[in-house]
């Protein structure tokens, strides 16, 4: 049976947090890995191209979406499937398994579900659970495509001045694509900005953001 695609949201999103590596190399949990996060099969010394990444990691995020068809009982829009699918693929089928978010989905309490994200930020780092600003951004940036445009437009709400110029200008500082859009993965870079400069990290750039990156 042919899955239904994961939305082009949810394509960058995975893009832009995995990186794209054509030479195979070992992940810090030292599993070999290619493309963008592509581990099955993967053997150090193989090279590949971008098309091939890019086949891979259609696969592979059509093979969360999997998952996350098969784990959740409401209807999903395309964006909520994409970021579940983007979820499913950095944390396991297993973690949205057993997760709160799933349960509070599953009962119709999507914005309960929707906080949750920023729950899974947590790795084990020499024996210690410590939260990661990587993780920070990228949960931000799922749970900012899973509600949809409301996050988004209170994200551009502040400071005055031309919207998308304005955009273009935060989008420079945290070094993302100049689209004028602030789409998921601007937010979630300006999570981790706010994260590195010991700001409430919440991706929204409001008047103490605005004021520390200097466009206030």
């Amino acid at each position: 049976m042919t899955r239904k695609p994961v939305c082009r949201a949810a394509v960058d999103l995975v893009k832009h947090f995995e990186g794209l590596y054509l030479t195979a190399y070992l992940c810090p949990a030292g599993v070999p890995t290619i493309g963008y996060g592509h581990t099955d099969g993967v053997r150090l010394g193989q090279n590949i191209t971008e098309a091939q990444a890019d086949a891979f990691l259609a696969a592979d995020l059509a093979e969360a979406a999997g998952h996350v068809d098969s784990l959740v009982k409401v209807s999903l829009n395309d964006d909520q499937r994409g970021a579940l699918s983007s979820f499913v693929f950095n944390l396991g089928p297993g973690s949205l398994a057993s997760s709160t978010l799933l349960k509070l989905l599953n009962s119709g309490d999507r914005e309960g579900a929707g906080i949750q994200f920023g729950r899974w930020v947590y790795a084990t780092v020499n024996g210690t659970p410590t939260r990661l600003p990587g993780l920070v951004a990228r949960r931000a940036a799922e749970e900012a495509l899973f509600v949809g445009q409301t996050a988004q437009a209170q994200a551009v709400a502040a400071p005055e001045g031309p919207e998308e110029s304005r955009i273009k200008r935060i989008q420079a500082i945290v070094n993302v694509t100049q689209s004028g859009v602030y789409d998921p993965v601007t937010r979630a870079a300006v999570t981790l900005w706010q994260t590195s400069h010991q700001l409430r990290a919440d991706g929204i750039v409001g008047p103490i953001t605005a004021r520390a990156m200097g466009i206030a």
